[in-house]
């Protein structure tokens, strides 16, 4: 019996401050299997998108092109006037074709800057700038000078900290250029391939990645990698779906609208009907629209609720829930969100460092033999292939003849370098010998076994590094399932424990064989008086098993009933016949006792 008193279960940071849960994800991040998905999901995602970029891709236009040309548009506008019913002149024929030259040159531009090379949707990650290594960051910070060390802090801040937020930047990124002014309309077909190529990409490595997360931070485990690739690959199409339906709706809409803009061409009816007093349909429609991009921002919550909800939940409850979300808590969603943010940022700093550490440490001491025997074997030599992105080339190839250093380098349209500033479109981050003559030469006294041997360091240096680049998408993607549990907890009051639990499904068992027919009985042995037993007889198809293998019967089966053995009926009593009288007389007839 308890003595009456209640126990106190003491203060709890976790039940008094819901968001402290978010600090949980730091662990659950760091599953190496959640590490391997992310890793799979960037290196798909990037290889699409490079593939399409270089589909799409097209070269700048040029000023003396025969399109912008004066005999060419006046072809073009041959038979036509202007408002004021007078000819075009050659003068206006060079004024029309600077202007269009000038819009597909800025639309070219756009393209440029996605698609082209060095651009931000074609750059693979391990060449894509994210900031200088964190290891020198360090050095630079402890033993640099003051100038070292404000640039230092602003490339890190400018180029590191958005790491942790790159699936959203990845997804949000082309539906922003989407819908900017000036691009052109292959531009937006690339844009939408990208798009379409991300959400088939994450709908399953998002997928897996929330389900792991879901269990575990539910306490519900274990889980096994093959279990959520199943659960995800049952639901797919609901994974699929759920990002796709709002962007369908908008799509809708925007058909809608240019349909509309194209009766709005009418003069007359364009400018007093359909664009005068039509005008609330176009801002509903655009209402509609900005509704429907507003609740991207939940895009996350949308495989977080169906790793959580299982069969509970399906693509038009995950969009619902993700808008509920965003729109009837929005300030809990934001503060959540600023939580995993700042603490992401911190752990994944903490993991870009113990990466980097870990592999200059490892080649350090490697290389300490050859210091002291052989300088020309240091193996510096195997890095020359290494990823670039975090500067880890550039840490691994330090103080040897294969130093590089990065800087910023201004590209012209045809994707050189220019001093020229005239003919710079943009700029990009690369990666430079830092003494050009002794890179060279030591380069060409490789033998082909040197090559290989790097070719097979990179191998492995670019798996590591996306793994140490797949924990941002890890912890992104855990993150995202805590801050589910804690909406679903301030709007619908569900508590944190609760997640759909796949039924494991039963193991195959083979159907036991049905009893042999019971073998005849030797002659030696006496039968019971009353016939034999009344046994079932075994079905013609059974097999006949041999009769030197004892019969087991299968648990599961009940034995027959034993047979109810009837006992012989008792035999007549015979009467002996009575002994006639001794007649001394002698015999007499039948007759002779009646009377």
């Amino acid at each position: 019996m308890a003595d009456g008193h209640e126990q106190s279960a003491g203060f709890s940071y976790r039940t008094a401050l819901p968001w402290t849960n978010i600090f949980r994800c730091f662990q659950v991040a760091l599953d190496p299997r959640k590490l391997l998905v992310a890793a799979l999901g960037i290196f798909v995602m990037s290889f699409s998108w490079w593939l399409l970029s270089n589909i799409f891709y097209y070269k700048a236009p040029i000023p003396n092109d025969p399109d912008y040309s004066n005999t060419t548009l006046a072809r073009e506008f041959e038979g036509k006037t202007k408002a004021n019913e007078q000819q075009y002149t050659q003068d206006d024929f060079t004024r029309i074709g600077k202007e269009r030259f000038e819009r597909d040159y800025k639309q070219w531009q756009q393209l440029d800057a996605l698609a082209g090379p060095g651009g931000r949707l074609r750059t693979l990650p391990w060449y894509e700038y994210r900031g200088p290594n964190p290891f020198l960051l360090f050095t630079d910070l402890l033993g640099g000078s003051a100038a070292d060390r404000e640039h230092t802090s602003r490339e890190f801040v400018s180029g590191s900290v958005p790491v942790l937020v790159e699936p959203l930047v990845k997804l949000l990124l082309p539906v922003a250029k989407l819908l900017s002014p000036g691009v052109s309309l292959q531009t937006r077909f690339y844009l939408f391939l990208v798009l379409l190529s991300n959400v088939a990409v994450w709908a399953f490595c998002g997928g897996v990645i929330t389900r792991l997360a879901a269990v575990q931070l539910a306490n519900k485990g274990p889980i096994t990698l093959k279990q959520a690739v199943l659960f995800v690959a049952n639901r797919y199409v609901s994974y699929l779906g759920a990002p796709l339906v709002p962007l369908l709706i908008i799509a809708v809409v925007v058909l809608g609208l240019i349909g509309y803009g194209l009766l709005a061409l009418i003069p007359f009816i364009g400018d007093i009907v359909l664009l005068g007093f039509g005008l609330p349909a176009v801002i509903i429609g655009g209402a509609i629209m900005t509704v429907f991009l507003i609740g991207l921002v939940g895009y996350p919550m949308m495989y977080c609720t169906l790793s959580v909800e299982g069969d509970q939940s399906d693509t038009f409850d995950a969009l619902s829930r993700s808008l509920n979300y965003v729109y009837q808590a929005p300030w809990h969603y934001l503060w959540n969100w600023l939580v995993a943010v700042a603490y992401g940022a911190a752990v994944t700093l903490f993991v870009l460092f113990f990466a980097s550490v870990a592999v200059y440490v490892g080649k350090w001491a490697v290389g300490l033999t050859a210091s002291a025997v052989w300088q020309d074997r240091k193996p510096e030599y195997l890095f020359v292939y290494a990823p670039e992105s975090f500067g880890w080339k550039e840490l691994l190839t330090k103080d040897s003849p294969y130093a590089v250093q990065g800087r910023w380098v201004p590209l012209d349209q045809d994707g050189k370098e220019t001093a020229d500033p005239a003919k710079r479109v943009r700029e990009v981050y690369q990666y430079a010998p830092a003494n050009p003559e002794t890179y060279t030469a030591a380069k060409q006294e490789f033998w082909a076994y040197n090559r290989w041997g790097a070719g097979i360091v990179c191998f492995w240096l670019t798996l590591a590094f996306l793994m140490m680049l797949g924990f941002s998408y890890s912890f992104f993607w855990s993150s995202a399932t805590m801050i589910y549990f804690l909406m679903r907890k301030k709007v619908d009051e569900a508590e944190l424990e609760e997640v759909y639990e796949d039924e494991e499904p039963a193991p195959f068992v083979e159907a036991p064989k049905p009893a042999p027919a019971p073998a005849p009985a030797p002659a030696d042995v006496p039968v019971t008086l009353g016939g034999p037993l009344n046994k079932p007889a075994a079905p013609a198809a059974s097999p006949v098993v041999p009769e030197t293998l004892p019969y087991n019967p299968p648990a599961a089966v009940s034995p027959p009933p034993a047979p109810k053995i009837e006992e012989p009926p008792p035999a007549p009593k015979i009467e002996e016949p009575k002994k006639p009288a001794t007649d001394p007389t002698g015999p007499r007839s039948p007759a002779a006792g009646r009377r």
